[in-house]
């Protein structure tokens, strides 16, 4: 679907599956580019997929958050950051930066949104239970739009959702605090700060030299005595 950063968000928050849930505004609140409790040195230990193979692995955040050193690649972080009276939120932004859209001719265009939370030395990613936002769309508790679901399925396909969710900055706050259900009560992504000393860099092999030739030493010519005449 995207990356969290193409944590952020398959490398670092391991974005998946096909269902999305799009907010018409971000929520009041306030915006940055970088939390500062995120750059360092972090271990995931749990992701998305019960299959990842990869883990724990570790990875760095620049200081910046706008990049992550993951298996040795950096790669860009494409998010924002934020911070509102519900919780903390990253924005997961795609690849150029632009809103997502759902509905016929991309009319509903919108933010996506992961709850997070740092608790010590863990930071826990949550994705939206897009069921539940389906849910309150149906029921008219939010308003916004959902793409037409069919009536049944054949059997062993996962139903998928495209919701938006539709608000001001004041409203979508608001949806945020009375709806916590939205996001999924499991996290989805779990790290955890890597407290060990950095590994000390491995040493350095001098370069052999050649062993140094012995000098040529060369004897000037003496001059020749003149003999004498009688």
């Amino acid at each position: 679907m995207r990356i969290f950063s193409s944590l952020l968000l398959t490398c670092l928050f391991c974005l998946g599956g096909c269902s999305s849930s799009l907010f018409e505004s971000l929520p009041e609140g306030t915006v940055t580019s970088c939390d500062p409790a995120l750059p360092g040195r972090w271990i995931v230990t749990r992701t998305e997929s019960a299959a990842d193979n990869a883990l724990p692995r570790p990875l760095e955040i620049a200081a910046d958050c706008r990049t992550v050193i993951d298996q040795g690649q950096t790669k860009p972080i494409q998010a924002n950051f934020v911070h509102t009276r519900a919780g903390n939120y990253v924005e997961a932004l795609n690849d150029s930066g632009k809103l997502d859209c759902a509905g016929d001719n991309d009319t509903y265009c919108g933010h996506f949104l992961l709850r997070y939370e740092i608790v010590g030395d863990q930071m826990r990613l949550y994705m939206p239970d897009h069921a539940r936002i389906a849910q309150a769309l149906t029921k008219g508790q939010v308003k916004g739009y959902q793409y037409p679901q069919p009536e049944t399925l054949p059997a062993g396909q996962e139903r998928t959702y495209h919701n938006f969710v539709a608000g001001n900055p004041a409203q979508i706050a608001r949806i945020l605090r009375r709806h916590p259900e939205f996001f999924v009560t499991e996290p989805t992504t779990v790290l955890e700060r890597d407290t060990a000393p950095p590994a000390a860099p491995a040493p350095t092999t001098p370069e052999a030299t050649a062993p140094a030739q012995p000098s040529e030493t060369r004897t000037a010519p003496q001059p020749q005595a003149e003999d004498g005449g009688q």
